[in-house]
């Protein structure tokens, strides 16, 4: 039996999603249909000035509170007050499994992460709960809308704070690939066409997630729970995943084949790309994509990894650490093992761990085009051949996004 799987301790779900109605139904459903479930609600208000707990059984409420954080909510962590309270869940022994619900603001699978860690009352919480899976809900009609979005979450009154400026593509896009499981439904029932576009969407950006759909029953015109059992038992968490994935490097994902227009690629070079002509590439770079992830390195910056995350309109590039020397150095200790184990496999004697690979999903995407287009902005052969030393006096077009380049 591992550590995850002790007896004693509460199993609890985390579900978070931009689809509060979805969410909202997943609990209530759940709740009336599993025995021993609680629900644990967190809500914050617009900006985040106060956030709101409400604990709910069978037969309704029957605990709750509010509180006014000091300072904005991070949307990577619980706020610590609620810490408290599933500690007094856990140790109750009322419950067999708790299911936590997130304000779209929170990111699930980091706030599962940080509950893992977390502690309340000098007690860590892992010794009497563990994180079961990780949930995001869905709306098929608004998904697509969603991921091309320029909106920002403020818009919408969703955002957690005054200096909360992400956009709902982007949170859309964190919520998708940090689930195990994805509950969706169609709220508006858009043709079907849409629907298994919007389906596609899901498998393309949550490849590793089980699916669940709420369908309303032909003959009553109720909701109908679907199996969520992946959601409540699947026991699909793993922190060293979520570590990964938010890491300077994570392990890249092969691509899924076209399904209904969707279309993902992968993009990789061993070679750097000039810092120049990849700002001036930018806007044709994301024309028809709806996400981009992933790392490169510009000759300019020869030490330091850069993060690429574009979603809709949002592109955000920034520096993501810095890439591993040579085998045996003290920065091979603290990288993951999967790291390591990734750099050894692919250890160019020239490059080093050094190399750019990026994802990218759209609607009828020229994936010719879209790599033609990369190969265009990395070094040319004469340029490779005048050195680092070289390429670090060329313009700098990322400087004010990246700021000052490392000290060789």
């Amino acid at each position: 039996m591992s550590p995850q799987d002790r007896p004693g301790r509460l199993p609890v779900s985390v579900l978070g999603g931009l689809a509060t109605g979805v969410r909202d139904c997943v609990a209530d459903l759940a709740r009336i249909e599993i025995p021993g479930l609680a629900v644990l609600a967190v809500r914050v208000t617009p900006c985040g000035g106060t956030v709101f707990w409400r604990v709910y059984e069978r037969s309704g409420p029957v605990d709750g509170g509010s509180l006014r954080p000091a300072r904005p909510c991070s949307p990577h962590l619980l706020p610590s007050a609620i810490l408290p309270v599933l500690l007094l869940l856990a140790r109750s022994g009322r419950y067999r499994h708790l299911l936590l619900t997130l304000p779209p603001g929170l990111q699930a699978d980091l706030v599962a992460l940080g509950v893992v860690h977390g502690h309340a009352r000098g007690q860590a919480l892992a010794d009497h709960l563990h994180i079961d899976t990780v949930g995001v809900a869905i709306d098929l009609s608004r998904l697509q809308d969603d991921l091309d979005s320029g909106d920002h979450l403020g818009d919408h009154g969703l955002a957690l704070g005054p200096g909360d400026r992400r956009t709902l593509a982007e949170t859309a896009a964190h919520h998708l690939e940090g689930a195990d499981t994805v509950v969706t439904a169609s709220v508006n029932d858009p043709d079907p066409a849409a629907s298994a576009r919007a389906v596609a969407l899901v498998r393309h950006l949550a490849p590793r997630s089980s699916m669940a759909h709420i369908c309303h029953d032909p003959l009553t015109g109720a909701l109908r729970l679907p199996d969520i059992s992946a959601l409540l038992g699947g026991h699909l968490f793993d922190a060293d995943r979520v570590w990964d994935r938010h890491g300077p490097l994570p392990v890249p994902r092969q691509p899924r084949g076209p399904e209904y227009g969707v279309r993902s690629t992968r993009w990789s070079s061993r070679r750097p790309l000039h810092a120049q002509r990849l700002h001036d590439a930018l806007a044709q770079i994301c024309t028809g994509v709806i996400r981009g992830r992933g790392h490169l390195w510009l000759a300019n910056r020869p030490g330091s990894i850069c993060r690429w995350e574009s979603a809709g309109e949002h592109l955000f590039i920034q520096t993501a650490g810095a890439w591993l020397p040579e085998q045996g150095a003290k920065e091979w200790q603290s990288a993951s093992p999967e790291r390591r184990t990734l750099a050894s496999l692919l250890w160019d004697p020239y490059y080093g761990e050094r190399r750019c690979e990026l994802t990218f999903t759209g609607i009828d995407l020229d994936v010719p085009a879209l790599h033609q287009l990369l190969d265009s902005c990395l070094l040319t052969d004469a340029e490779l051949s005048l050195g680092a030393e070289r390429w670090r006096q060329s313009d700098d077009p990322f400087a004010e996004a990246l700021g000052s380049p490392p000290t060789p």
